[in-house]
């Protein structure tokens, strides 16, 4: 025994058939506000992260930027940054950052960086900054002396490759 179904049950079944192959899975419900990282949370450091690079800065006093060098795979690269300023030092601070995240191939150094929470508040306790930019490259800094507080302009200090 043979079945055949009416042409006209096929001409409408076709295109039903295919607004289904064409329909995807059903929308995924948005994540519990608790599940979301934190943007703090991208920067979070484990025991042994190596240092990608090492930053020296030099903050003059009236002066708009500071000038340094960011030493990293075996280059060392003039660096200039706006925003950031301390308080409690001399007309000349020398400061001194460790870098992290910072890819083989080349520096995402270049960006605005603002404060972050590395994972403790050991930063905060010593007047020091954690920083992190889009790229998710995170600069640790410390005052060179106690007493001395680092802060960061409104808008975040802006670091760029160069003089």
């Amino acid at each position: 025994m043979t079945f055949r179904a009416p042409r006209r049950a096929l001409a409408g079944l076709l295109p039903a058939l295919a607004l289904a192959a064409c329909a995807g899975p059903p929308p995924q419900p948005a994540p519990a506000p608790d599940m979301v990282a934190a943007p703090g949370s991208l920067f979070t450091l484990s025991p042994g992260t190596p240092v990608d690079g090492n930053l020296r800065l030099t903050l003059r006093r009236g002066q708009p930027s500071a000038t340094g060098i960011l030493a990293t795979n075996g280059q060392n690269l003039p660096v200039t940054v706006t925003g950031l300023s301390v308080q409690g030092g001399g007309a000349r601070v020398d400061l001194r950052g460790q870098v992290y995240g910072l890819p083989r191939g080349g520096p995402d150094f270049p960006g605005t960086y603002n404060i972050v929470d590395a994972g403790g508040a050991s930063a905060a306790l010593t007047g020091g900054l954690s920083l992190g930019n889009d790229n998710l490259v995170l600069i640790l800094l410390q005052p060179p002396r106690e007493g001395m507080v680092l802060s960061v302009a409104q808008g975040g200090m802006v670091a760029r490759l160069g003089r």
